[in-house]
């Protein structure tokens, strides 16, 4: 956002500044994508003019931030981008402990792998690593679902103060719609209080119809903040191999963090 400080000192905001949520929104795609990508196919996807599409990426690739395509028309992030944030958290960079355990996982599992953060009253997916059978969650970086009523999101949610919890569910059924089912306080307290006695959670019927997530907190904040890691498949998969990824995601927590 745009802001400026007027006669009385007072911070006016304004409109967002629309190069700046572009190329977020570009990189946002790259990561989704994990490829390449056409001038065209970028403007497609998010909704841009082809013309200051390619002007914002011929920028970006003079800045170092992109680079051309074997057939010098595509583009791809170069490892400047991969270098912006491994600073703030070196764990969470591509040859660190946390994305090497999640690229294990998806190997030995073939699910799901996402790893979750909260934000505000939603949990984000910061990383995801796809499955690798034809039969798969279809959810990417960015995604966002609520942290009281999503799997990962109540696994971070163990993490928080009572009174950070009931001041979250008094808001959200404040708001809520008649229609919308209100969030128990007493009965979040005492799942809450299992996940953390089990030490992890299981939810068997997600936002994404027929599909489960098995979450696991990371053993230490990352600059005070919570991380999760769950495994993410369909419920009936999961039910007869939840012995199994239990056993894999508690050892590969264990031995690499």
């Amino acid at each position: 956002m745009v802001s400026s400080k007027g006669a009385l000192g007072l911070v006016k905001v304004t409109r967002p500044v629309k190069s700046a949520v572009r190329v977020l929104e570009i990189f946002q795609l790259f990561d989704r994508i994990q490829r390449e990508a056409t001038v065209s196919e970028i403007a497609r996807e998010l909704g841009y003019p082809l013309s200051s599409t390619s002007v914002l990426l011929s920028n970006l690739a003079e800045m170092g931030y992109l680079c051309h395509g074997a057939d010098q028309r595509s583009y791809f992030p170069t490892a400047r981008v991969t270098l912006l944030g491994t600073w703030i958290a070196p764990v969470l960079a591509p040859s660190g402990a946390v994305l090497s355990l999640m690229a294990e996982l998806g190997e030995q599992t073939s699910e799901t792998i996402i790893l979750a953060a909260p934000t505000r009253d939603q949990v984000q997916y910061l990383h995801v690593v796809p499955a690798s059978t034809t039969m798969r969650m279809h959810v990417g970086p960015g995604t966002t679902r609520s942290l009281l009523s999503s799997g990962l999101g109540r696994l971070l949610l163990s993490t928080m103060s009572d009174e950070k919890v009931r001041h979250l569910v008094l808001r959200y059924n404040e708001g809520s719609n008649t229609s919308d089912p209100r969030i128990s306080l007493s009965a979040l307290r005492r799942e809450l209080s299992t996940i953390r006695t089990q030490g992890y959670s299981l939810t068997l019927k997600g936002v994404t119809p027929g599909a489960a997530v098995l979450g696991m907190l990371i053993p230490e904040c990352i600059n005070g903040i919570p991380l999760a890691v769950g495994i993410g498949g369909w419920s009936r998969s999961m039910r007869l191999k939840l012995p199994q990824y239990l056993t894999l995601l508690r050892g590969s927590l264990e031995r690499s963090l």
